[in-house]
C-alpha cells in the first residue's frame, strides 16, 4: 500500500501508527488528531504534542525523523514487491494455489488411466489396480495435506488414521502375492 504523505487517509494513518482506523477516528473525534486533509507530519506532530508534551515531543524513541524513515522504508518495500511481481519473481497466493491445483488435477486424471492400460482386459486386475490407485490418491488428497500441516483434523480422523497414515492398501496386499503365486504355478 502506497501512503500519501501529503494527505494520508484514515487507513493509511492507522497503518503508520500501527493501530486501527477506528482508533484514528476516536482520536480525531477527541481532537487529538487533525481532520482529513492534514499531512502525515501534522498528524504525527499533533499526536506527539497531545500525548508526550512533558518530554518535549519524544518518548520511547518516537520522533518525527524515525517515523519518516520507517514510512520511507515501508514505501520502498512496497515498491520492491510490486516490481518483483511485475518481473514475475513474486506470485500471489491465489495464483500459485490455482497453478498447483491444476497440475495436481492433471496428474490425477493421468493416473486414473493406469488401471485400464495395465490390466488390458483383466477386470479383476483392473479393479485391484484401481482400488490401490484410489487409496493412494486419497492418501495424497488435500485433506491429508491439511492434516499433515496441522489443520483440518477431526478427532475421529485421528482415531482412524494414527500419525496421518490413514487406511493404506493393506487388504489389497494379500491378493497381490496370491496372484503372483498363481502365475508362478501356471
Amino acid at each position: 500500500m502506497e501512503i500519501n504523505l501529503d494527505e494520508p487517509t484514515r487507513p493509511q494513518l492507522a497503518a503508520l501508527f500501527g493501530k486501527s482506523s477506528r482508533w484514528i477516528g476516536e482520536l480525531r473525534s477527541k481532537g487529538e488528531l487533525p481532520d482529513d486533509g492534514a499531512s502525515w507530519a501534522e498528524n504525527l506532530e499533533m499526536w506527539i504534542d497531545r500525548h508526550l508534551p512533558e518530554q518535549g515531543g519524544a518518548a520511547d524513541g518516537l520522533d518525527l525523523d524515525r517515523e519518516r524513515a520507517r514510512l520511507a522504508k515501508e514505501q520502498a518495500d512496497s515498491k520492491e514487491m510490486d516490481n518483483a511481481e511485475r518481473r514475475g519473481e513474486l506470485v500471489s497466493r491465489p495464483d500459485i494455489t490455482l497453478a498447483f491445483a491444476s497440475v495436481i488435477a492433471l496428474a490425477v486424471s493421468r493416473l486414473q488411466l493406469v488401471p485400464d492400460v495395465v490390466a488390458k482386459g483383466d477386470s479383476k486386475l483392473r479393479q485391484r489396480i484401481e482400488t490401490a490407485m484410489n487409496d493412494a490418491l486419497e492418501e495424497l488428497s488435500m485433506a491429508r495435506v491439511e492434516e499433515s500441516m496441522g489443520g483440518g483434523v477431526d478427532e475421529e480422523d485421528d482415531l482412524e488414521a494414527p500419525e496421518g497414515l490413514g487406511n493404506t492398501a493393506a487388504p489389497e496386499a494379500d491378493p497381490g502375492p496370491k496372484r503372483r503365486s498363481r502365475r508362478s504355478g501356471s
